[in-house]
């Protein structure tokens, strides 16, 4: 059965077919109607020969409401309702990984080679997210966001947010992946399909940023990521750019915990960094950082230097002046306004420890930048 929504096949393969394709993996093409088809170029020592097609296909169990929810999203006059709905109750339910492994074995089929499934999933990752220009998360932090509540209980991945807690992003983008293979995801919205995409999308980023904070994320930095992610999702135009964003923060979450246990800075070290982190406007001493920490102020000076390779000092005042670079990038404030926000004595120490750590001050910064 044909999609009615076409005009015709052929419209349907000139999205389908490119002759520039890759014939080194299986290519998954989802249709603005979130028809799945897979293809796998045909070559041979002459060169491009065709292209094998499998579909369409379906990736999520669409119930009686999602399907009216989608008619709504793809905009179907009322005179092609029913016969839309009845294609779309003819198509195959195969779960993202199934498809997957379904263009494994037609790639193995037609080349006789054995293909690494998670290399064939980076593969097929999207390298044109639409996602919209969001503020810088750094200036974000500056302004010291406050924290998003939202209401976390109506999804239930344990097993994906454990993933993100150990840094395993393969993991969790595979599990995401194959979530469809559990069932229904649920309805959070009535009046569209993707409304409730993006409903379940906040939800996720909701669930994700608690975990990324258990793994060691900094919260500051796991809420204001929160925030811009939400801010994302809603300016998003499509149901496949939804999925696309979700994967990519689950993605990002898990790759930033990785990379932070990666530091493997002891307690003592990683409760110091956090209170610098999370008090760089403030006035900062060795004596309060050693309350924060638990530990003699000899014994913190001690391990973090050999931890993090520098001094207290000298990476209280880098901090301060990569602090100072964004000010100065991203707000209309005065040299002098930022110096004190800082907590430095004058603007001539200011200057003074901007050019030392920057190699230019912070006027030449500023003039730099336009």
């Amino acid at each position: 059965m044909e999609n009615p929504l076409w005009q015709s096949k052929e419209e349907l393969l000139s999205l389908l077919v490119y002759s520039d394709d890759s014939r080194d993996y299986p290519i998954i093409k989802v249709t603005s109607h979130l028809e799945n088809f897979i293809s796998v170029a045909v070559a041979d020592m002459n060169g491009y020969q065709g292209v094998v097609i499998i579909g369409p296909m379906i990736d999520s169990r669409l119930t009686d409401e999602m399907l009216e929810l989608l008619m709504t999203d793809l905009k179907v006059p009322k005179d092609k309702q029913d016969e839309v709905l009845n294609y779309y109750l003819t198509l195959s339910y195969k779960s993202n990984m199934e498809v997957i492994y379904i263009g494994l074995q037609l790639y193995f089929t037609i080349y006789n080679k054995k293909l690494d499934p998670g290399a064939v999933i980076e593969k097929n990752s999207p390298v044109d997210l639409k996602f919209v220009e969001i503020e810088n998360p750094n200036i974000s932090i500056s302004k010291r966001r406050q924290e998003v509540r939202m209401h976390h209980d109506l999804l239930d991945e344990k097993k994906a947010l454990q993933f993100i807690i150990e840094g395993e992003k393969e993991k969790v983008i595979t599990y995401w992946r194959s979530q469809g293979e559990s069932g229904e995801l649920g309805l959070l919205a009535t009046e569209s399909q993707l409304r409730n995409l993006k409903n379940l999308g906040i939800t996720i980023v909701t669930l994700a940023t608690r975990a990324a904070m258990e793994g060691g994320i900094n919260h500051e930095v796991a809420y204001t990521l929160s925030d811009l992610y939400i801010q994302n999702i809603e300016q998003l135009q499509s149901i496949n750019e939804v999925e696309n964003f979700i994967e990519y923060v689950l993605g990002d979450f898990a790759e930033r915990v990785k990379k932070n246990k990666q530091l493997n800075h002891s307690r003592p070290v990683n409760h110091c960094l956090n209170y610098i982190f999370e008090h760089l406007y403030d006035e900062i001493n060795l004596t309060r950082l050693s309350e924060a920490s638990g530990v003699h102020p000899n014994y913190l000076s001690s391990i973090f230097r050999k931890e993090v390779g520098t001094t207290i000092r000298e990476y209280i005042l880098k901090s301060k002046i990569e602090e100072s670079k964004l000010l100065i990038q991203f707000t209309d404030y005065s040299l002098l306004k930022i110096s004190t926000l800082m907590n430095f004595y004058d603007q001539s120490y200011f200057t003074k420890t901007f050019k030392k750590y920057t190699g230019m001050t912070p006027n030449q910064y500023k003039n730099n930048l336009r």
